[in-house]
Order: C-alpha cells, then structure tokens, then sequence
C-alpha cells in the first residue's frame, strides 16, 4: 500500500466573469430579458453562480434564485445555483435603469469577482399628437390635390410612417396598413434618424399618392406611427 497520496491545491476563483443582458443591448421594452454569461475558466464542471439585482422578487423566489422567505434579491438572498451560460430572468417592475449582478464559484468553491450589466426596461409606447389637416377633401387635381398636417411625439424616437388604415385602431404592423408612396409628391411619409421629443415633423399627402395607397372615392383613414428609441412602435 502506498504510503502517500496527491491533492490538487486550487485558490483561484474564475477568471473574468461577465454578465449581458440581451446581448449588451442598451434597451429592453420586456421585462423578460437574456444573461449571457461566461469566464475564461475552459472547464466549468461543478461551476455555480449567484445573481442578484433588479430581478422581479416573486419570479426569483419561483425560479430558484433566491429563497422563499427572502425578502429582497439582494446579494445576501441569493442562492448557488448551477452554471448556465444563457439565464432568463424578469426584471423588476417598472420602466427605469435595470442592474444585474453576478458572482462565479468553482467546484471548490473559490469565488470570482462580482461584475454586472445594465439595460434599460422601456415598455412605455410612445404618444403621437397630429396638428390639422389642414383641408377635410382633396381630389387629383392641381391646386386642391394635397393634404397637409404635423405630428409631433411625446419622447426621444428613430423612425416614423404615414400609412393608410382601415381602421383607426390599427397597429403599425396591421396586414391591411399601406404605406403612403411619394411617387406623386407627397412629402414625409416615413423617416429614420435621431428625432428629439416635441420635433416638429411636417407632412403632406397627394390624392394620387392616397389613391395608390387605396383605390376609390370615400373618407381614408391616414394614421402616423413612430418608433421609440427603446423600439417601441406607438399605437
């Protein structure tokens, strides 16, 4: 029998762990969001983590995260949990700056460095408030062809559109929506870039651009849509 044996001396927590929240993404408009997380560590058998933070506390305490009786998800509620290199995890309730927390343990139990990331829950949509028309009827004929309005918003947005609906309760992405052409002339029918809240965006409208959009005579229904920056498309 021998008369000695060899043990593996191990100090070292992981090394570099980190936390993305939806792939670094600076928004969220669901509380629902993903954590990727990783170290450099090639061989994580026997791995836990612990996360903490703005994490819904009932969805936590379902989840495992922290315990029942825990009255926060706070670092000393948190639980060891199993490594996972992708985490579902609700936010707390309420829009604002979301941030989450991650400590690493290895298989005998040495612990990282606490990093963590941030994103920010949106689910506000953004208010559209139209100004005009500035006409109740206009035909294809020169001089009483064009429509005219402006809308402004009520937030920070990145896109808009001007669209014929069939009903005023459409939804931007309606099957029936028909984007407003400017073939004929019409002016500001859809835009991208950086547009400050309360700007000014100036719009007109063709009969014959209407037309193309919807055929036939009668009252057409024109609704502007915009997109927040977090992404939220107004209603």
């Amino acid at each position: 029998m021998p008369n000695f044996f060899t043990v593996l001396l191990d100090t070292t927590g992981p090394s570099n762990p980190s936390i993305l929240l939806n792939s670094n993404a600076q928004y969220s408009t669901s509380a629902l969001v993903t954590a990727t997380i990783n170290t450099n560590d090639a061989d994580k058998t026997g791995y836990q983590m612990k996360i903490w933070g703005d994490i819904d506390l009932a969805w936590a305490k379902a989840n495992g995260l922290v315990g029942a009786a825990a009255t926060a998800v706070d670092v000393a509620s948190a639980l060891w949990i199993g490594f996972k290199a992708s985490q579902q995890l609700q936010l707390s309730n309420g829009d604002g700056n979301k941030t989450i927390n991650l400590q690493l343990r290895d298989d005998v139990y040495n612990v990282s460095a606490q990093v963590s990331d941030s994103i920010t829950l949106d689910t506000t949509r953004p208010i559209v408030t139209i100004t005009g028309p500035d006409v109740p009827k206009i035909s294809k004929q020169a001089g009483k062809d064009t429509v005219s309005f402006s809308f402004t918003v009520d937030s920070d947005f990145k896109a808009y559109k001007v669209m014929y609906v069939a009903s005023s309760g459409a939804a931007h992405d309606t099957g029936t929506n028909v984007q407003i052409g400017i073939v004929n002339g019409s002016e500001n029918m859809q835009g991208t870039g950086i547009f400050a809240s309360g700007t000014v965006i100036n719009c007109s409208v063709k009969g014959a651009d209407l037309e193309a959009a919807k055929s036939g005579d009668g009252n057409k229904t024109i609704k502007v849509f915009v997109q927040d920056d977090a992404g939220n498309w107004s209603i």
